[in-house]
């Protein structure tokens, strides 16, 4: 084999090697965001809550709460629904 077809095919395996960990890194990121909003949603279903109160229901860091309603929030999914103090409460627009 040539030496040009033998670093072609490490090249090939180096970034099959860099893609797989790439691969399992954004599934790993997608479960756990799917469990995040699983929690928030099943919160939010008992009625509206501010961040604090998520947090604390959910045992979350509140700025992830944060993160993630907003993220519910751009894409319709939760909705400010009126203000506890210095917090909006947020509620589920779904059903």
């Amino acid at each position: 084999m040539s030496d040009i077809a033998t670093r072609s095919r490490e090249a090939l395996k180096a970034l099959r090697e860099q893609r797989g960990d790439a691969l399992a890194t954004a599934q790993t990121r997608l479960k756990e965001q799917n469990r995040v909003v699983g929690e928030l949603t099943r919160q939010l279903k008992e009625g509206p809550r501010t961040v604090p109160e998520l947090a604390k229901a959910t045992g979350m860091p509140s700025e992830t709460v944060f993160w993630q309603l907003m993220a519910l929030k751009k894409y319709g999914k939760v909705a400010e629904a009126d203000q506890d103090g210095d917090y909006f409460r947020y509620r589920l627009t779904e059903p």
